[in-house]
């Protein structure tokens, strides 16, 4: 068995020189990142603006609105994740609407792993503005689209994310500082509120059969 490793991302009250990312997160499997933070660039280069943004973070954000759905930055309260698990299951929450308030009436965040190869992402939410999300998964890994499945081909491990049926998905190739790439996978739903669920599965590359 291949290790396993989720990352949430939270937020210190007035904590400043910070992305758009609280209920952010990121996922290693295997030894490498699955879902990935994009990190920093150098101040000069004017990616390093780009590189703030929630919607390139593995992030929910509003669509739909006449400017760029972003959350107030620096946020003057505390956004952090609760959970419990062990070697076997993990589950965890973050209620990630402070900071949100223009945009989300609500949006409440959960991570279901019942078992070490299944992560569950389940977005609760209500929109202020706006008439669809979408949900952000960052990654430098391949990526490509079977049907309804979204499979991230690593060395050793392979992620498929299940697109709900009420939703669209597309993959975007975009860039980053110093002429480098990533991949981001965006998975649409329309409507002002609802409930958004996406289900991955991990597994070996000798054995993985993708969502079953």
């Amino acid at each position: 068995e291949h290790d396993v490793k989720l990352f949430i991302m939270g937020h210190k009250a007035g904590a400043d020189h910070t992305h758009e990312d609280k209920g952010s997160f990121v996922l290693e499997f295997a030894g490498q990142a699955f879902a990935m933070d994009l990190g920093i660039c150098d101040y000069g280069d004017p990616m390093s603006a780009i590189y703030k943004h929630c919607q390139r973070h593995n992030m929910l954000a509003p669509v739909g609105t006449p400017d760029r759905a972003h959350p107030q930055r620096p946020l003057p309260v505390d956004v952090k994740p609760t959970g419990h698990g062990d070697e076997k299951a993990f589950h965890a929450r973050i209620d990630a609407k402070p900071g949100w308030e223009p945009y989300f009436r609500k949006w409440i965040r959960f991570w279901e792993s019942p078992s070490s190869d299944t992560l569950v992402i389940r977005d609760e939410y209500a929109l202020a503005k706006g008439n669809a999300v979408e949900f952000y998964w960052q990654t430098k890994l391949p990526v490509r689209q079977n049907g309804k499945t979204i499979i991230i081909e690593g060395k050793q491990g392979r992620a498929s994310l299940k697109i709900p049926p009420d939703c669209t998905a597309r993959i975007d190739r975009l860039p980053l500082a110093e002429g480098q790439e990533h991949n981001r996978i965006t998975i649409e739903k329309s409507g002002s509120q609802g409930v958004l669920e996406v289900k991955v599965h991990l597994s070996a590359v000798s054995d993985a059969t993708g969502i079953q």
